[in-house]
This record gives C-alpha cells, structure tokens and sequence, in this order.
C-alpha cells in the first residue's frame, strides 16, 4: 500500500510579489487620473464661479441703471401745477436749458436727460416712487477715484442719487460728493470714446501684468473693443449713434418732441468686466475670466 503526503494547491499559495507591484501601479495609475480630473473639474468650477458672480455684480447695476432712465423725465411741466411751470412748459420740448430756466431748475419738474457724455449721464425723476424728483449721476472714475478718468483701469461706475433742487440744477451742474456715490460696480477695464459709428479709441490702460510678465493691456486688449469701447452711447429714433457731450445747456438733441428724429432716445451701457487679480485668476490657463454686459434704456418720458 502506497502513502502520499499531503499535496499543494496553488490556489492556496496567494499572490507572487510580481502581481502585487501591477495591481498597486495599475491602481496608482487610475487613481491619478481620478483625482487628476477632479482637481480640474475643481479648477474649471471655480473659474465659472467667477464669472458667475461678475455677471450677477454687472446685471444687478445694468437693471438699476435701466430702471433710472425709464423713469428720467416723470414728472414733467405738464403734470406739476406751479405758477411757472404751467406757463413755461414748452408746447413740443424743444427749448434748452438756457432759453427756459423755469422749467429746468424747478424742483418738482424732472428735466429728463440732462447730460451725456461717453463716461457720464445724468438724469432727473422720480426714480424711487417717493414723489419726489432726484438727480442721479453715473459716471466712471479710473483705478484712483479720479473724474474725468484719467490713469488706469480696472475702473468704477459709481451711482448718485441726490433730491433735486433750484440750486443744484442750475447750470453748470455741481457734482455730488464722494459720499453721495453710493452704489458702484468695480473691475471695469473699458473707457474709451466714440468718434464716428464704429470707431472707438482713448480707452485707458489696464494696469498690472499676466502670470507670464506680459502688459494686461497687450493681452487682454487684443481686440481693441475691449478697453476701447464706451460706457455711455446715445442713439436716437431711428438707432444711429447721435455724437457725444450733450447736455440741455447747449443742446436740443436730448429732450425734444416726439415727432423729431434726432433726438436722444435710447441710452446704451456697455461694461467689459475683468476679474480680480488676486481672487479671480484661472489657476489652470493664469488668466483672468471676462464678461460683457450690455443694457439698452429707452427714454420713455421724452
């Protein structure tokens, strides 16, 4: 009779020192690629965070900013029973500021659009429902506060509100102070001037430099537009671009009648937005996301 020990399977041996070393660098390998593309999905969710919060920063001034200029104009000379206003009110709007200071400097008669330029806009009415007639200004002020704009974006429209009266709307008009600014929309980087349809020019440079030592100017500007394009634009009823400063102590092409063409009748804001160097850099490409916004106001009390 024949006696065999006991044998060995090898599927009780376990796993050789060789597999060990593929499993562990094929589980590397996947693992890295994992954690690879979260780190970028990371990276691309922050950048559209980014743009995100400029879009809503921008819309929220572009709508207050609508709002203001739909209600430019209300109340006018023929709503407001005064003993001047009644018999000065001009029949068709045509009169400027000059010929008809009655109109123009009484408190509870708004004026409308009052003054346009490529950086600046101001306006009268009744913009809060208090029954009470308020100037608002906007205007652009570069990197240092300074206006007119003068040294370097990113830039700021500031907003002021400030109850109208005979004395500060007689002309020429006195700025409210810093403090009465505010409302303001930061990272502006466009402030430049229309010459003729389609032309722009004079935009200030945008200040700081890339990751990789090139101007923001040079890189960011490459289309010209894009620092170059205005703020402000006035167009009249037929949609043409009407040729800026304007104002109702020289001009007739802001409040005027209803029948004429040429007059202002839509007002444009355009804002290039440029996130913030410290806080909005892409950290995969090292550049800065930007946005457009662009609100078109009609005069409606015009």
């Amino acid at each position: 009779m024949k006696i065999t020990g006991p044998t060995s399977h090898r599927s009780e041996a376990g796993f050789s020192l060789l597999e060990l070393v593929l499993v562990c660098a094929i589980m590397t390998i996947v693992l890295g690629a994992v954690f690879n593309g979260m780190d970028q999905v990371t990276k691309r969710s922050e950048v559209e965070q980014t743009k995100v919060d400029l879009t809503q920063q921008g819309r929220e001034f572009v709508d207050e900013f609508e709002r203001d200029v739909h209600q430019a104009g209300y109340p006018n000379c023929r709503m407001v029973a005064t003993a001047v206003a009644p018999a000065n009110c001009p029949p068709d709007g045509t009169i400027p500021f000059v010929s008809n200071p009655n109109v123009i400097t009484n408190p509870l008669v708004a004026a409308g659009l009052v003054s346009i330029s490529n950086t600046q806009v101001v306006i009268e009415g009744d913009v809060d429902g208090s029954g009470t007639v308020s100037q608002v200004w906007y205007r652009l002020v570069d990197q240092a506060g300074h206006y007119p704009p003068t040294g370097n974006c990113p830039c700021k429209i500031q907003r002021a509100q400030i109850q109208k009266t005979a004395a500060n709307a007689a002309w020429p008009l006195t700025a409210p102070g810093a403090s009465d600014f505010s409302m303001e929309l930061e990272n502006v980087v466009n402030s430049g001037q229309s010459t003729t349809a389609g032309v722009y020019s004079g935009g200030l440079t945008i200040a700081g430099s890339t990751a990789w030592g090139e101007s923001n100017t040079s890189y960011y500007a490459a289309v010209s537009a894009f620092k170059d394009f205005p703020v402000f634009q006035g167009y009249d009823q037929s949609g043409q671009i009407v040729a800026l400063p304007q104002d109702l102590n020289s001009s007739t092409t802001l409040n005027c009648g209803p029948t004429s063409l040429t007059c202002i009748k839509t007002i444009r804001l355009t804002i290039n937005l440029l996130a913030n160097g410290l806080t909005g850099v892409d950290l995969q490409t090292k550049v800065r996301p930007v946005t457009t916004l662009v609100g078109d106001a009609r005069l409606v009390n015009n």
